[in-house]
């Protein structure tokens, strides 16, 4: 089996998982019966495979700031990725933000990626006590897919080119803001303040 062929950038681990099994023939009946068993022996995988990797320098630059700085300000600041939770979070260990990104919500609970925004606010909910409405909350993203998340959920979006497609590439989806990296802190913290203060 290979992954030639399927989109990859913004899609959930469950989404490219159903692809595999609809290539082998399976009904969607027996793929969903599948999934989990899947997401399960991919992350046993991942975790041994990255047992002892440590990859924070691997890091984007700004990811650490940014992450920091939402916690300076007050804001709730979680993961949304397409990863299953055991990959997404073994991913977060390795980088060393699993301590600053305490929350999250996983390619392996969703069928579209849109429905994570309201799995994050959920999680966001259980650990802090306060229920974020969509008008309160901002997906940062680097696909396409990302944008389009955060319009089903009707959420605010920060678009950052660092992924697969250039800012140009992004603009063309009509995010909030769009930004080339994470470098400036105090432009991304300035573009997220914009989008969940009330009109003047």
């Amino acid at each position: 089996m290979t992954l030639a062929g399927v989109p990859l950038a913004g899609m959930l681990d469950s989404q490219i998982a159903r692809i595999l099994f609809e290539r082998h023939g399976l009904s969607r009946a027996e793929a969903d019966a599948r999934l989990h068993e899947m997401m399960s022996v991919m992350g046993e995988r991942y975790v041994t495979a990255i047992a002892d990797r440590d990859t924070r320098e691997r890091l984007l630059p700004g990811i650490t700031e940014a992450v920091q700085s939402c916690a300076e300000h007050g804001w709730a600041a979680g993961v949304l990725t397409g990863n299953a939770r055991s990959v997404g979070e073994a991913k977060l260990r390795a980088s060393g933000l699993d301590l600053l990104l305490a929350f999250g919500a996983y390619g392996d609970s969703a069928i579209e990626r849109g429905h994570l925004v309201e799995i994050g606010i959920d999680a966001a909910f259980d650990l802090t006590g306060t229920r974020y409405s969509p008008s309160q909350t901002v997906l940062v993203g680097d696909t396409p897919n990302d944008i389009a998340a955060a319009r089903m959920a009707g959420t605010r979006v920060v678009a950052v080119a660092t992924g697969r497609f250039d800012v140009e590439t992004l603009r063309a989806h009509a995010p909030d803001a769009v930004m080339p990296d994470l470098r400036d802190t105090d432009a991304f913290v300035s573009a997220v303040t914009s989008l969940v203060s009330p009109p003047a």
